[in-house]
């Protein structure tokens, strides 16, 4: 494994996990929602106008609005369901989420090599 390959890894296993955790402690007010809303969107045309200059930073930036979404996707559901069950099991679904991205990075590198 390269170590750009081993970098990414890491990103998506470790620290998509990590941020996604820290984000879900955040209080669950419509604030705090649309903060992460808007920091979707931001990151996410970061990485649009990033593209043709920097394809690597562009990549880790759309992957950066995906663990956001994610995140407020958790908070909202989260906020709607009070028992602790289908709280947990929102938060471990949305831990398995953020490194989906990966996984489609590897089968499209598997399918053009």
């Amino acid at each position: 494994m390269s170590s750009v390959a081993f970098i990414a890894f890491a990103l998506c296993f470790v620290a998509g996990p990590l941020a996604y955790a820290l984000l879900l402690r955040l209080v669950s007010g419509l604030t705090a929602r649309l903060a992460l809303a808007l920091a979707v969107v931001a990151s996410a045309l970061l990485a649009l106008v990033l593209q043709p200059s920097a394809p690597a930073s562009s990549l880790a930036l759309m992957w950066f609005a995906w663990v956001l979404a994610v995140a407020m996707m958790a908070l909202t559901l989260r906020r709607h369901v009070t028992a602790p069950a289908p709280r947990r099991a929102i938060a471990i679904l949305g831990l398995c989420a953020t490194p989906l991205p990966w996984f489609g990075l590897a089968t499209a590198r598997m399918m053009t090599s």
